[in-house]
């Protein structure tokens, strides 16, 4: 398991306002707690520039914590530089139900993180049993009660230690056009974090 050491994470000092605009416009916003927000703010921020998250967000953060640096960030690299522009996500109420439920389940029931919940059904299960009917996936991450936003979505790109790069392809998918996300806290103050993505509207 990586250790870091509590540093400052560094920020683009630059607001996408064409970004922050979309996701303030959705009709679920309000519903984002304040690091949701953010977290759901940095992933359009890299859908839509993916070159430019990589350059302003990601070696930055490499740059204070090194034992990122490896295999995953030369293809990360190669992936975000070469990737166009992704459609934003927007918010769905399903998927944040979705997430929120799951993240949840989880802290509430101090369970190992799983894509699978406490009671054993697992994500597709799940994805039908909130009426969710098009292609969806599920991205998961467990870290420190204060894990920066933006951190935990750069460490989710590295897919440090996932062979399939599982992670990265379901932020990066083109298929997906909604969302939704979740920060849960166990008793111990941990952090776990949930985002679910569907295809289309139903």
């Amino acid at each position: 398991m990586l250790m870091f050491k509590d540093l400052p994470i560094p920020h683009p000092k630059a607001i996408n306002q064409n970004v922050a605009k979309w996701n303030e416009e959705q009709q679920e916003y309000s519903r984002l707690s304040e690091r949701e927000a953010q977290f759901y703010y940095w992933v359009n921020y890299s859908r839509n520039d993916p070159a430019t998250f990589f350059d302003s967000a990601v070696m930055p953060i490499v740059g204070i914590y090194p034992q990122l640096k490896g295999q995953n960030l030369g293809s990360l690299k190669s992936d975000l530089q070469t990737a166009m522009a992704l459609p934003l996500l927007s918010l769905n109420a399903e998927l944040i139900k979705m997430a929120t439920s799951h993240a949840k389940d989880i802290t509430n029931n101090n369970a190992t993180p799983s894509h699978s919940s406490t009671n054993g059904q697992t994500f597709a299960e799940r994805f039908k049993s909130f009426h969710l009917k098009t292609c969806g996936g599920e991205n998961i991450s467990f870290g420190a009660g204060d894990s920066d936003p933006l951190f935990a979505l750069v460490v989710l790109y590295l897919d440090i230690n996932v062979p399939e790069l599982g992670h990265r392809k379901a932020l990066l998918n083109r298929n997906f056009a909604l969302t939704g996300i979740s920060f849960a806290n166990y008793k111990n103050g941990n952090t776990f974090i949930v985002e679910d993505f569907a295809c289309s509207q139903n």
